[in-house]
């Protein structure tokens, strides 16, 4: 069976920090695409954009799915591939001793990746892949919802 694809992007602008929104093309394992966007709040950042993005766009999808998840974002694929192991296992703190920014998105987005099989991919933002440019243009639909 097909996997569902999700390309999911998350702008803030004019100016970051500023007002943030969120776009996605969800694709159904039988090939029917469906588009979503949404206004997130006046003040966010460009990473609480593509953050929320993802969460919005996995809840769309069924618990038990396969998914592709796309995304520009290299912060939303290195902390879902490579750094959410270490904070969850230092209790959400980075390899400094930090807290995780944005640790109640990423625990949103965690609960939701780890009750489905999610692999992550990443795919170069502004570079004419279809799915890609179409979510980039309902985030900034998005934006106009504010």
């Amino acid at each position: 069976m097909n996997p569902w694809k999700i390309w999911c992007d998350g702008p803030c602008g004019p100016t970051n920090p500023g007002p943030c929104a969120w776009g996605s093309v969800i694709q159904s394992p039988d090939g029917t695409r469906t588009d979503h966007c949404g206004f997130i709040q006046k003040q966010g950042t460009n990473n609480i954009a593509e953050l929320t993005a993802a969460i919005e766009s996995l809840r769309k999808v069924p618990e038990d799915a396969e998914i592709i998840l796309c995304s520009d974002s290299q912060y939303v694929l290195k902390g879902l591939n490579e750094w959410m192991p270490g904070w969850i296992k230092k209790g959400w703190k980075t390899a400094a001793g930090k807290p995780v920014m944005n640790q109640a998105l990423w625990q949103k987005l965690y609960a939701l990746y780890s009750a489905r099989n999610v692999q992550v991919e990443w795919v170069r933002g502004h570079n004419g892949h279809p799915e890609n440019e179409k979510a980039d243009q309902l985030a900034n639909r998005g934006l106009s919802m504010g």
